[in-house]
């Protein structure tokens, strides 16, 4: 598909240069075919009307500069020549070079492989009426021209291929992220099935036990029940978190901004999780400063805390520490999760944003994550237009840092 997809772009790029390289190769020689002509043309219109004042006998107001290459035929009734004024190599075929017409006109005369720009007029004289013409060889302009035209060839041939190379980078490098978001996409897609399909076989297998035993009691059953149960949570979880992702990649989620008080949100969410550290055997410490005021998505907010604090507790043994931290520095309103945990392996932080991305046991499967929950916690932070960071060192700990810009808070 993207091979076909890549010609077809080179195709495109390549034809549309070379459609400009000729307009503008065309355009220059017309340009300089309609200036060398309109030059010579004024030239002969000059010259005939100079030779029609001096035989009517007007006296000129100036002395008017002539083209030397101009040359001057007169005619009279019987087409013989009355006065010359043309290179010598052009009179033996002087008698071929009378006009056609004496309107005025600017003709082309081809004339024994010659060709010529010519002008005649006609004109009332005490001998009769008379044809002045104004001629002048025009070959060395047709040569300079026709060598314009076949530079102007080959520049476009050349241009034709340095279009298909240069069309071909493009395409290739324009390509880039979009194969990029289809391998992504391809991946998202496939890591998803797989992350349903392990709950789903575990229900699957689970349900056949108790339809196998319909005789036996609830409590009997117990065990099964509950991780049917689990897995159903679990795959309600993961659904929720891919729908999260799937309209915010399509823009359908807004946020609704409003003014609250981040430090009441942070003591609602740390007085959950103080109980459940406690529950794990683990210390919970917090340090939450008092009038701290955020506009933003108070919800979110509140999803970014639970993700953060709740990947701190499931990765941080008996007896370690988790420190969660609200305060503001200067206009910037800072929260901070760190624990000492697992750690996370320095090859993998790059990548720990990344959607069902797991690192070795920073991320492992057995404790129940999804792997989508740093992809959602990083989108809410894109969302507000602040900044998230994470700082690690396994076997050792982890620390994540939201920032996010302080707003006035309302007068009491």
């Amino acid at each position: 598909m993207f091979r076909r997809t890549q010609m077809r772009l080179t195709l495109q790029n390549a034809a549309v240069f070379l459609l400009m390289v000729s307009i503008l190769g065309s355009s220059l020689y017309w340009y300089m075919e309609k200036q060398s002509y309109d030059k010579i043309d004024r030239s002969l219109l000059l010259s005939a009307q100079l030779e029609e004042a001096r035989l009517l006998g007007v006296d000129l107001p100036a002395e008017r500069t002539l083209d030397p290459l101009v040359g001057q035929i007169i005619w009279d009734e019987k087409h013989r020549v009355v006065y010359s004024r043309i290179p010598a190599a052009f009179l033996e075929k002087i008698e071929q070079m009378y006009p056609s017409k004496a309107d005025g006109k600017v003709h082309t005369l081809q004339v024994e492989g010659f060709t010529f720009r010519s002008l005649a007029i006609s004109i009332e004289t005490p001998h009769g009426v008379w044809v002045v013409q104004s001629i002048r060889n025009i070959d060395a302009e047709i040569m300079t021209l026709q060598a314009m035209r076949t530079n102007i060839i080959i520049g476009c041939i050349l241009a034709a291929m340095v279009a298909l190379v240069a069309g071909y980078l493009l395409a290739r490098r324009a390509l880039v992220p979009i194969r990029q978001s289809w391998e992504a996409q391809q991946q998202f897609v496939a890591d998803a099935s797989h992350e349903l399909r392990t709950p789903l076989s575990v229900i699957q297998m689970r349900t056949e036990l108790l339809l196998k035993n319909p005789e036996q009691t609830v409590r009997e059953n117990s065990d099964d029940i509950s991780v049917i149960y689990r897995e159903t949570r679990r795959i309600r979880k993961l659904v929720a978190d891919l729908l999260t992702l799937a309209r915010s990649d399509s823009n359908q989620l807004q946020l609704d901004r409003q003014l609250f008080r981040l430090d009441d949100l942070a003591q609602e969410v740390s007085l959950y999780f103080t109980e459940l550290a406690e529950l794990d055997g683990l210390s919970f410490g917090t340090r939450i400063d008092p009038n701290l005021w955020c506009k933003g998505d108070r919800e979110r907010i509140h999803q970014l805390l639970v993700i953060l604090l709740d990947n701190a507790l499931t990765y941080t043994s008996d007896g370690g520490s988790v420190q969660f931290s609200c305060y503001k520095k200067g206009h910037t309103l800072i929260m901070e999760v760190a624990d000492t945990g697992a750690g996370i392996a320095e090859k993998d932080l790059p990548r720990i944003f990344d959607r069902f991305y797991r690192g070795d046991q920073a991320r492992n499967r057995a404790k129940g994550g999804t792997g989508l929950g740093l992809s959602i916690a990083k989108w809410i932070v894109d969302e507000h237009r602040g900044q998230l960071s994470v700082a690690s060192v396994p076997d050792k700990g982890t620390a994540f840092t939201v920032k996010l810009t302080a707003a006035a808070g309302k007068t009491e």
